[in-house]
């Protein structure tokens, strides 16, 4: 009697069964066709190998060898992650490819010459699969499964700097919505900055908790965006993963569910745009390139506020939003403003101190009305409001002035997480590590604050305790 196989199919079924199951109140028909399709497919592999080698035991395992590298990849990467051979990551992508390539080569030799039947392999490899669909099955239907788990919302409004410096250099009081974010449950260090000036290399910070310089991921900050560690732990704690478009078109999270706000027309090529932005069509160019991202930042901040009342969950929401960060389209009402052509150039954006504070009086406003939809639909949200950096505006971006620095390192950092109490180590690079400790379970510990700016020779120097003892004018 023929072994029953069914465990390569599940296994190329299983990435799909766990979407299905985490968004199923938003499938598509075109989603369940893509499912039936990658489970033909292996079907498919499966009777081909079986033809070539007269053998269907040996082919489901040569099918589930290759299927289990396929789909699973980025697992085991993220598995070993931090295991170094001869100081060499383990988990980078070219080595682990070669080494997978290996496995399936010398697996499926052994499997073909083998004179073994396999029965048992199969039978047991059936089981293991078949209880894998039944347990993720089962994290979404066993009532109270969600209960401990909140929603978690973070907002990183880019350039967003902090009160010191709205004070002291814009002549601009932030009070009063530092007032609403400790009304609603925000805390709020004294001051806070970022680790560095530059958006990419914060990104990778927040979303890998570490510092990227220890681990030589600065050069590569991209790449470890793109399967970063906050994400990986949010989807194997069953989240969904929502994600706003941000306008920086380097961002391609390996993770996220659901993208908001990404059908709005744009230019896809930012070669193309930088090829025609000197062109005779400028003019056009940059009133669709305004428009657009105009649409793009009011569909996010609209997405945001009405999520909240939706009750498939759990969710992880990560919105980076392009304001107050140049060039200025807006103004403190949300009206359209038209910047000057050497702005959209980055030339005179940064001295335009007035176009920075009517943008932020309109992000602020905004992401108030945010808040109060999540904490009115969802109290038991976990929130983050932060700037990915401080602002250049109205600095010499030419110079590397320690009163410079201070200000683009200066952000707002607000943070509202109702069953936690301790925050002693809340600081960007932590906050994930107290709320995966807080939450899930995990021994995370908390890393000390440290800031680096670069010389002129892109040698990353640190400027912590510079930070710290220096006093803004």
């Amino acid at each position: 009697m023929k072994n029953f196989i069914i465990f390569p199919f599940l296994l190329a079924f299983l990435p799909s069964w766990q979407l299905i199951l985490k968004n199923y109140d938003e499938l598509i028909f075109q989603d369940i066709l893509i499912s039936l399709t990658i489970v033909a497919v292996s079907v498919i592999v499966w009777i081909v190998i079986t033809k070539i080698i007269k053998n269907g035991n040996k082919a489901a395992l040569i099918t589930g060898v290759g299927v289990g590298f396929f789909f699973y990849f980025g697992y085991v990467q993220d598995a070993l992650d931090g295991i170094m051979i001869f100081n060499i990551p383990i988990n980078k992508t070219s080595i682990l490819l070669i080494i997978s390539i290996l496995i399936f080569i010398i697996s499926t030799i052994y499997f073909v010459k083998s004179r073994k039947s396999f029965e048992s392999t199969i039978k047991i490899a059936n089981v293991i699969t078949i209880t894998l669909i039944l347990v993720v099955a089962l994290q979404f239907v066993i009532p109270g499964a969600y209960a401990e788990k909140p929603n978690v919302y973070h907002i990183i409004l880019d350039e967003y700097t902090d009160n010191e410096i709205l004070m002291k250099k814009f002549n601009y009081d932030n009070e009063k919505f530092l007032e609403f974010l400790n009304k609603n449950g925000f805390y709020m260090p004294d001051k806070s900055f970022s680790t560095f000036g530059s958006t990419p290399d914060e990104l990778n910070l927040i979303l890998n908790m570490d510092y990227p310089i220890n681990r030589g991921w600065v050069s590569d900050s991209y790449q470890s965006l793109k399967n970063n560690k906050v994400m990986s732990v949010f989807s194997d704690q069953n989240y969904s993963i929502i994600e706003t478009n941000s306008i920086m078109r380097w961002k391609n999270f390996s993770d996220v569910d659901t993208k908001l706000c990404y059908d709005i027309n744009f230019i896809n090529s930012e070669f193309l745009e930088q090829v025609l932005r000197k062109s005779i069509i400028k003019y056009f160019l940059e009133q669709h390139y305004n428009d657009t991202r105009r649409d793009i930042i009011r569909c996010t901040f609209n997405e945001l506020s009405e999520i909240a009342s939706q009750s498939s969950g759990p969710k992880y929401v990560f919105s980076h939003v392009y304001v107050p960060h140049p060039p200025f389209l807006f103004g403190p009402n949300g009206e359209n403003v038209i910047p000057d052509h050497r702005e959209i150039s980055g030339l005179q954006s940064w001295e335009n101190t007035q176009g920075y504070i009517n943008q932020l009086i309109y992000a602020t406003n905004q992401v108030s009305i945010v808040i109060k939809n999540i904490v009115k639909n969802d109290p038991n949200a976990i929130i983050i409001v932060q700037g990915d950096t401080g602002t250049s505006t109205g600095t010499d971006i030419t110079t590397t002035t320690m009163k410079d620095i201070y200000q683009t390192h200066s952000i707002l950092y607000a943070v509202r997480i109702p069953d936690v109490n301790d925050f002693e180590s809340m600081m960007p690079v932590n906050t994930y590590r107290i709320i995966f400790n807080n939450y899930f379970n995990m021994n995370y510990e908390y890393l000390e604050q440290h800031s680096y700016t670069s010389d002129q020779n892109n040698a990353w120097i640190d400027i912590t305790e510079k930070l710290h003892e220096y006093r803004f004018d």
